[in-house]
């Protein structure tokens, strides 16, 4: 999968003030209050004061509850938890679901309609290869210590994941939440997050969106977010992980999950890595249809059900960011990471790393990958040392 040729590896840093970045006040879609008006479960579950309180999903199961591994159902997590502020923690889920549904678009119109297929084929591509529904492989072939579990989400689908852990204390070790691309299952993702469990020494969360994999459901834009979202409270809920403790890396299309979940700034995280990120799906279009140039240039958006257009959520991330890109990616331009980038301007510290012979999926082999996550690492520790002993100083 590497490439023997010598590596050169190009970085630009750049560290900006932090400005506090105002939460957008989102008006509420008429999808969002159909979707709240048809279950009062989160009142129900938050406003019981007593010991016997319900787990409540917000929604009823789509499919029915899978058998071969343990489920957790993330809604009545977030109950539990919520007792100190019990209308806070209502507000602060409402908030985050409003969020995601007010970055998708709500009507397909009649030519999304028409090629919706063919759109689900290109962007998700989750039932290739042949047999992809079916798991080639477990962590402990790659002597990595996990759990299989699958996650309810808020609308009621059973996401399967991995949780890949090392020993020792869960909060003295970084967590790794992983968002892989298009195409394949967990399981193909293997070989990869081997090199991080042994590189980064850190616990490793990955899911198959819905649809993918052995997930319930039929992957789409606004489904993905919320997978992510219920991948993200796993850990915070159920594993009880700080968010300084939280790496969260995507890669091609799941770098543009990353990004939607990272913008909104009540997911705090350590790092956030985005790998081969493209700008949206119709910038990608663009480049791959030449011919569509022109008609996109006057239609814009119109015709594409999904958009995952990251260019304006990278505008509110505040957390540290790494771009990693290969210059030599037949799929994603690098102009496209370089905008992210250059947008990218609320951040406490970013880094872009460009790879000359990388491509689309080897990144992983390049020589310094791990060396340049692991200094932009160590660095953040300094800035975070040298910010507090000034603040002695005061």
């Amino acid at each position: 999968m590497g490439n023997s040729l010598p590596q050169l590896t190009v970085h630009r840093s750049l560290r900006t003030p932090k400005t506090k970045s105002p939460y957008p006040a989102l008006k509420k879609s008429r999808s969002l209050r159909e979707y709240t008006r048809k279950t009062s479960s989160i009142s129900n579950c938050l406003n019981s004061n007593n010991n016997n309180r319900r787990n409540i999903s917000l929604s009823k199961p789509q499919s029915l509850p899978p058998t071969d591994a343990e489920v957790f159902d993330i809604h009545a997590l977030r109950c539990q938890i919520s007792t100190t502020n019990e209308d806070e923690g209502e507000k602060q889920l409402l908030k985050q679901l409003d969020y995601i549904h007010s970055c998708v678009r709500k009507d397909k119109g009649l030519f999304g309609k028409m090629t919706e297929n063919l759109q689900n084929k290109h962007i998700f591509s989750n039932d290739e290869p042949e047999n992809t529904h079916i798991l080639d492989q477990t962590p402990d072939e790659y002597h990595m210590d996990y759990q299989s579990i699958y996650l309810q989400t808020f609308d009621g689908e059973f996401i399967h994941a991995y949780w890949i852990y090392q020993s020792g204390d869960i909060n003295n070790t970084t967590t790794l939440l992983y968002f892989h691309g298009a195409g394949g299952n967990i399981s193909h993702r293997l070989e990869v997050l081997q090199l991080f469990y042994e590189n980064l020494q850190c616990n490793i969360l990955v899911i198959d969106y819905r649809g993918f994999g052995k997930s319930t459901g039929t992957p789409s834009e606004l489904g993905l977010y919320i997978d992510a979202q219920t991948a993200y409270d796993y850990l915070i809920y159920k594993q009880k992980i700080l968010p300084e403790n939280i790496l969260v890396l995507g890669t091609s299309l799941g770098a543009s999950v990353a990004i939607q979940l990272v913008s909104d700034p009540l997911n705090r995280v350590k790092v956030a890595i985005f790998e081969n990120a493209f700008i949206s799906v119709p910038e990608v279009a663009k480049y791959f249809l030449t011919y569509a140039k022109s008609v996109l240039g006057v239609t814009k958006s119109i015709g594409f059900i999904y958009l995952f257009d990251s260019l304006a959520k990278v505008r509110r991330i505040e957390c540290p960011c790494i771009y990693l890109t290969g210059l030599l990616d037949p799929l994603i331009p690098t102009w496209m990471s370089n905008s992210l980038y250059n947008e990218t301007n609320l951040a406490i510290k970013r880094q872009l790393y460009e790879y000359p012979f990388g491509k689309h999926n080897d990144l992983p082999v390049m020589r310094d990958y791990f060396e340049n996550i692991q200094s932009f690492i160590n660095e953040l520790s300094l800035l975070k040392s040298e910010t507090e002993q000034v603040v002695l100083k005061q």
